[in-house]
């Protein structure tokens, strides 16, 4: 079996909750975003 490396650091988590952060911001600003684009066209 693999032995266990106490030097290894899991970044998992933090990836999960910066990618959660990333998609509530973008869904909070979609409607504004396709407002702009209404505008716009």
């Amino acid at each position: 079996m693999a032995e266990q490396d106490p030097n290894f650091k899991d970044d998992s988590g933090l990836l999960a909750i910066t990618i959660g952060l990333v998609v509530l911001v973008a869904m909070s600003a979609l409607p504004a975003t396709i407002g702009i684009i209404q505008l716009l066209g």
